[in-house]
């Protein structure tokens, strides 16, 4: 099967900014270089306070930090090293006055789902060694002009960065099952809106994955998923409805659109008072119908 064209970036971005949240930093997306089209995936600015960062990734940064962010599709080579660190030194240059932006306040943050192990060879040969400080997380040195880590998200330990290990083809069950414990604590709308950024990329990359988190019967899935998957539910939605109206007029009209419909709540893909709307009654009256109606043929209605 072909490999579809995945935007990748727009989760990384969204991913990197939840699984950093709380912590008083800035982010830049894109950030342009020059008056070219030459910019960096991702610059994170780090606020004027001495607040620690609390979060693993996060730890390494000083006040200014460029991130460079390689998809599934894409390989973290030997060049894309020493083009992240002519980024920064080129971000370094761009100060609004001689040193303005300290060199030592500058790192470079490569991030991607599986071990650079051909980069980290190349580097080897040029006395550039990675240590691993934890799980997942490696620190560059030899001779580099900006301290650089590089992130494994796959390797990171099981229940941690959720939102960035969901940025994978090979996403496992129990990073979606973090994620969702995490999504359920956001209250901020953006946070909201992040969490769809993120889960929209994974479930394109990831599809079979998904669909094996649908119960037993094949056709629900957990509440909690359901609300971070929005998008996903509205076209379920959508297309029920479609399916409803074509039901009821090949099966006698306004019978087969209550019948339809309440399959879909049943299932827990529209509520009762969207489903009793669509066809002009109140609640307690397309309830009463609809129960009346499929307790007459029960069997023709399974799905």
């Amino acid at each position: 099967m072909a490999s579809k064209n995945i935007q990748w970036h727009p989760g990384f971005y969204a991913g990197m900014e939840l699984d950093l949240r709380g912590n008083e930093l800035e982010f830049e997306k894109e950030f342009q270089l020059t008056k070219g089209p030459l910019s960096i995936d991702l610059l994170i600015i780090r606020k004027l306070n001495d607040a620690p960062i609390e979060n693993d990734i996060g730890s390494f940064f000083r006040r200014h930090n460029i991130v460079e962010f390689k998809s599934p599709d894409d390989q973290l080579t030997i060049d894309v090293f020493y083009k992240t660190q002519a980024y920064a030194a080129l971000y370094k240059s761009n100060g609004e006055r001689v040193d303005a932006i300290p060199a030592e306040q500058v790192t470079v943050t490569l991030v991607r789902d599986t071990y650079p192990r051909n980069m980290f060879s190349c580097l080897k040969q040029r006395e550039i060694t990675a240590e691993a400080v934890m799980p997942g997380i490696y620190y560059l040195s030899g001779p580099m002009l900006f301290e650089t880590q590089v992130v494994v998200t796959s390797e990171l330990p099981e229940g941690t960065h959720p939102s960035l290990k969901l940025l994978s083809r090979k996403v496992r069950k129990a990073d979606i099952e973090a994620f969702i414990r995490a999504v359920d604590s956001y209250l901020d709308s953006g946070d909201q809106q992040r969490a769809d950024a993120v889960l929209e990329v994974s479930t394109s990359a990831n599809e079979g994955t998904y669909s094996a988190l649908y119960d037993e019967e094949g056709r629900r899935m957990s509440e909690a998923l359901m609300r971070i998957m929005k998008k996903d539910i509205d076209l379920k939605v959508a297309e029920g409805r479609a399916e409803g109206e074509a039901k009821g007029r090949a099966e006698g009209g306004l019978e087969g659109s209550i019948r339809t419909l309440w399959e879909l709540v049943n299932d827990h893909l529209i509520d009762i008072d969207v489903a009793s709307a669509r066809v002009n009654m109140s609640v307690t009256e397309f309830k009463e119908r609809a129960e009346a109606l499929m307790a007459e043929k029960p069997a023709e209605y399974k799905p």
